[in-house]
Order: C-alpha cells, then structure tokens, then sequence
C-alpha cells in the first residue's frame, strides 16, 4: 500500500509541476487549454515537426489524411479498442480499473487509455525518453487531463483522431488511411476483419508486427489472431465470426500506396514562422492547415496534365489552394519536387498578366460603376494596348469587357477611374503594384507570386474581407505549451460589400461565357480570371468555388523556346480538375458524416424519451392510490 501511494503522489506532482506556472512570467497556455472545437481541429490536422539544429533546420510533415468518424469501419473501431483500451466507452478518459493495476505492477503494465495514447503522440514527445522520471512526468500529465481532453472532443472524434495519429511505420505511414494503403492497397473501409486486427496489433510495435516482412510476418499474423480472440472474448464479435476471418486471412486490393510531395509547404513553413517559434536544439510541433488528400489532387491532376501534352515540358509551374480565410490547405511548388526544388508558389517572381484586373474591377465599384457601365475599347496611343485577334470593341459592357479580357478597355478604364486609386486598391488586398505605377500595371506588367495572387482572390471569395496567407494553426512544444495560436481569425473588411457582389458577378461571366470557360465545373459555380503574359512566358488562372480558392501559374523562362501556352488553356483545365475532385470528395464526406451524425441524434432522442417515460412511470407509481385488496372471506387456507 505504501508504494501504491507513493507512486500515485508522484504521478500527481510530476503532472501538476508540467503545468506550474513559472515565476514572474506570464502564465503559459496549454494544449488543454483550448476551446473543444480548437481541438477537434488540431486531433485532424498534419503537423510539421521542425528541429533547429546547429547548422540549419531539420523538418518533415507527419501528413495523416484526416478520416471522419463515418469514414472508419466499425471492425477498425472494435479491433483497435479490443486490444488497447476495452472499456474505452465505458470510463471519461482515464481506466480505473487498469489504473490500479499499473500502481500495483509498475510503470511496465502500460494502463494508458486511447485519450491517454493521442495526448502523448500529439503533445508529449519531450517526453518520450526512457527514463524513469520523464516517463513519470508523461504518465502523470496523461493521467491529468485525459479526461477533460476526452469530455471536450466526445468519444467518436477522439476515436478517429487517434486512427488518424498513430504511426505503423515510420513517418511517412501515419494514420489508418495511409496505413491501409500501404500494407493492402485498398481504403479503410474495404477493410476485412482480419486486416482490421493486424493493424490494430501492429500498433504496440510496427516494426515487430510488419506483415510485409519475412521476419516478422508471422509474428504479426499470431498478433492478429490474438487481437480476434480479445474481440471475440468482449463480445465485439462472434466466434464463427473469429473463425472465419483467421482462415480467410488478407486480402489486398490494387490501389497504389498514398505518396504527397509535402516538401514546399514543409519548406515554406519553417522558413516563415520557424525562426520565431523554434530555440536552438529544440523540435516543436506546428499544426498546421495542409489537407494532404487536396494535396494529392493537385499533383495528380498536374501530373495527368503533363502526360497529356497539354503542360508543354519546357514550363514549370506553381499552385496554391486556400480556404476563403487564407489558410493554404495544398501547394505545388514545381511540376515535380523530385527533380527539382524551387518552390515556384511563394518564391518565383513573375508578371501577373490580367490577373491583375481584379483590383481594376473592384476600384470600378467604388466608383460608382457597375456590371452594366459602359467601358470604351480602344487603343489609347497608335495600337497600344492591343487585344489580340478580338481587336476592338467600342462601347461596350463592363461585365463583356471583363469577361474577355480586353486590354484596351482595362485602360481606358483605369484612366476613367484613376491610376493612384487602382494601386491603392491592389495594395489593400495584399498586392504591391510597385513604387512607380503606370497604365501597364492593370495589364499585370509587374511582379508577383502565386501565394499573393491566391490572397487577393480570396478576399472576395470570403466577402471583403483582409487575407493574410497562413500555413499554421497552433505552435506546441514538447510538453505541451502554446507558443502561436492562430486559430482565431481576426476580420477586416478591406472592400465595400457591393463590390464584393459586383466582383463576384464580373469573375462568373469570365467562367461563364469568357475566357475562363474552361475552367466551369460539374455542378458549382466557379469564379475566376484568366491571365498570359507577354511571349506567353506565364499562364494563369486564378479562382474560387465551393469555399475553396485555386491559383494557378504555369511559366517558363523569357526567351526559351516552347510551345504558347495561355491561361484559357491549361490552367483553366487544372483548376476544373482539382476543384471537381475536390468538391466532389467533400460532398461526399459531408454527406456521410451527416448521415452519422443524424443517427447519433436520433439515438440521443430515443434515450432521452426512455429516460422520461421511465421517470414518468415512477412518478405515476409513487403518486397513484394504492389498489385496494380484495376482501377474502376470513378462512386461513
């Protein structure tokens, strides 16, 4: 009894002393600290890890794609909780029953529950090492708040969560998504029974449990068959069940494994916030915002269009896509990071071509003008600005003009409304036009990158508001502490909201019946704006759809020789086959997830009636008169 005590004291003081204020220093927040629906966010979410060493930095992406509750098979579920924490759904975070076993039998026994498992794998890797003091101190700040951590995220999503986190091998298998992939080339949810329990055996010890290995391949399969008869013994499932599914063993599909190029966004993150929130010697943990399954559609679809021809060999090419807030969910920072490493999405300055209209349009609104105003095509010296084979139009729409992209027109225009105030309008959105402005800056004549250019469009994507792209979501050291949060986004209206409007209507008409036609989606409306420079040296198209926006840039070095390449053309295409795909995916996930989450309510309901009724019976029981016995006629029987 005296070592029960004296090793719970120390559980207790080594997870009180994680959280002790320092002396005289603002006090720190914590992981714990935030608010559920900031947890639930950063449970799902990639992380860069970032070790800043003596030379330089170290920095890779754990890059799990995010499975919903629904989208996890129930024999995952069962598997996983049959062989790591078996009254899961029954405790509030911490096992008492296993509690106690570990402070009869030491440290040895594990007794960590699921909550106790994520908090250490998301949080506490200052605190992995071996020793017996820092496993103390993880144990006791597990032990600390895996109940309001369970309480606060809700037993469904943390479950997920902690499928979504676990590595079965190494980084770059994380998470039941990629972990089916990898070991059986099919998706989570044609997983067998079997396969549902290798993983879950593996999670003890990947490497001892590979079933790919020759040396451990056995071993793994005895594991799966211990994790079957744990099922079977809890009653998750029968024991015809068990016997089927270990004669009916694995069953791989065809699907290649799941491989991302996370490089650039690793790349641009470290170099963006790691000197700020990274001390010599240390590694810190940054949540961040890449979606690696957007991520994955982006490339495949570059990659599809480069075997097509339509991306000609001599052009590179950059992409962003960001939510309407500015958070970058995937970038491509060239055709192919393997060959070659420049992150063409933040660091390649190039001519913005008519991307560089929308400032133009929105400084047109607060003017006064409209969709209908009449703009005048024509040159406004010899034939400068030209448009091209659609030569000039005269009198004409804003919304036509817009929509097709006439040069001559933009400039008549800026000259109606003012150079200084175009300018002025770029700036606010995040574009600099440069010191010293002419009539060639609404042609797009001067520099910028695809990360700028993404930013601007969202801010009327997201309804006026100021965009400042951002790859993080929260900062977190090794035990636990909050060095950045960026959770919270602060809003600032940067365009009038009829202009907003008006914009909108100007960058449907160019999808519509413009030049940015290709680039119409299935079933969503897309906005958007084409954009070549002079030589066709850069090709753009820049847009949004279904709360998402796409930049794209595709270019090659002035005066090398290739085929022209115009924003009309492949850009356009690459942003109808990512943002297709991608809306597509969600619509799905969002249906199914709703699907779940209405049978969750709808079970809630019914016990909640069977609560009542049952307190309605019981209050009936106690208030009703009592029945009167019927009156015998006196004889003992």
């Amino acid at each position: 009894m005296t070592r029960l005590f004296a090793i719970l004291f120390a559980l207790l003081f080594m997870a009180v002393g994680t959280n002790a204020p320092k002396a005289q220093t603002e006090e720190p927040k914590y992981f714990w600290d935030l608010k559920p629906r900031s947890l639930r966010l950063l449970v799902s979410s990639a992380q860069v890890m970032v070790t800043r060493t003596a030379t330089g930095w170290d920095a890779y992406c754990r890059c799990p794609v995010a499975l919903t509750p629904s989208e996890i098979p129930d024999v995952m579920k069962k598997a996983i909780i049959a062989v790591e924490d078996k009254r899961y759904f029954d405790h509030r975070g911490i096992d008492l029953v296993s509690l106690l076993a570990v402070l009869k039998g030491g440290l040895s026994r594990g007794g960590s529950t699921i909550p106790m498992q994520l908090l250490k794998n998301l949080v506490f890797h200052d605190l992995r090492q071996a020793d017996v003091l820092s496993r103390l101190e993880r144990k006791g700040a597990e032990l600390w708040h895996a109940g309001p951590f369970d309480e606060a995220i809700g037993k469904e999503e943390l479950l997920a969560g902690y499928l979504n986190q676990i590595e079965f091998g190494g980084r770059e298998i994380v998470g039941l998504y990629r972990a089916s992939r990898h070991y059986f080339r099919k998706e989570p949810k044609d997983l067998t029974l079997y396969e549902a329990a290798l993983l879950a055996g593996m999670v003890q010890a990947p490497a001892r449990f590979n079933p790919l290995k020759e040396k451990t391949r056995q071993r793994a399969h005895e594991r799966a068959l211990l994790v079957l008869k744990l099922m079977a013994e809890q009653g998750k499932i029968t024991e015809k069940e068990r016997r089927q599914a270990a004669q009916a063993g694995a069953r791989p599909g065809m699907l290649p494994e799941f491989r991302i190029q996370p490089q650039a966004f690793t790349e641009w993150v470290v170099q963006s916030w790691g000197a700020d929130y990274v001390r010599p010697g240390e590694t810190v943990r940054f949540f961040v915002t890449l979606n690696p399954r957007l991520q994955s559609f982006a490339e495949r679809h570059l990659a599809d269009l480069r075997k097509e021809g339509a991306v000609p060999p001599e052009y590179d090419a950059g992409a962003v896509m960001m939510a309407p807030n500015g958070r970058v969910e995937a970038m491509v920072g060239s055709v192919d990071w393997s060959t070659r490493q420049f992150n063409n999405a933040v660091k390649a300055s190039v001519q913005a071509g008519s991307t560089a209209k929308l400032p133009l349009a929105i400084t047109a609104c607060e003017s006064g003008k409209t969709p209908e105003s009449r703009v005048l095509d024509q040159p406004v010296a010899g034939n400068w600005p030209s448009n091209g084979p659609l030569g000039y139009g005269g009198r004409m729409a804003l919304k036509d003009a817009f929509a097709t992209s006439r040069n001559a027109a933009a400039v008549q225009l800026a000259q109606e409304v003012g150079l200084d105030k175009v300018a002025d309008v770029s700036r606010r959105l995040g574009i600099d036009p440069g010191p010293k402005t002419d009539l060639s800056m609404v042609l797009g004549s001067y520099s910028t990158n695809v990360m700028t250019m993404t930013g601007a469009y969202a801010a009327v994507a997201n309804g006026g508001y100021e965009v400042k792209p951002s790859g993080i979501l929260a900062v977190v050291d090794g035990r636990g502490e909050i060095r950045a949060d960026f959770l919270t986004a602060w809003r600032t209206r940067i365009i009038p909201e009829r202009c907003v409007e008006q914009a909108q209507v100007l960058l449907r008409e160019v999808v519509r019946n413009g030049t940015g036609r290709a680039a119409a989606l299935k079933r969503w409306p897309a906005y958007g704006k084409t954009g070549t420079s002079s030589e066709n040296a850069d090709a753009w198209f820049v847009g949004f759809a279904e709360k998402r926006v796409f930049g794209v840039w595709m270019g090659r070095s002035r005066g090398e020789q290739g085929p022209a390449l115009a924003g009309a053309g492949a850009p356009a295409s690459y942003f109808r086959r990512v943002l297709n795909a991608a809306s597509e995916w969600t619509d799905e996930r969002d249906r199914r997830e709703e699907k779940r989450l209405a049978a969750e309510r709808a079970k809630s309901r019914e016990s909640w009636q069977a609560m009542a009724d049952w307190i309605l019976a019981l209050r009936q029981s106690v208030t009703a008169p009592q029945a009167r016995l019927p009156q015998g006629d006196g004889r003992k029987e």
